[in-house]
């Protein structure tokens, strides 16, 4: 049985790749900041590199 896995709905070269590996760094430092949801991290954040990259270091 398959979900149609091997057919994403974004399509074009290496976006969707992108995309994934993005997500997977930025949910876990939405959790450590304590937001209750992704979207309201993305908001708070989204011009607050220096919060961002301070988990990385």
């Amino acid at each position: 049985m398959t979900f149609q896995e091997d057919f994403p709905p974004r399509r074009g070269g290496n976006a969707p790749v992108n995309w994934s590996i993005l997500h997977n760094f930025f949910i876990p430092i939405a959790r450590k900041l304590c937001f209750r949801t992704i979207p309201q991290a993305q908001r708070a954040l989204s011009n607050q590199l220096h919060k961002v990259f301070s988990f990385f270091v």
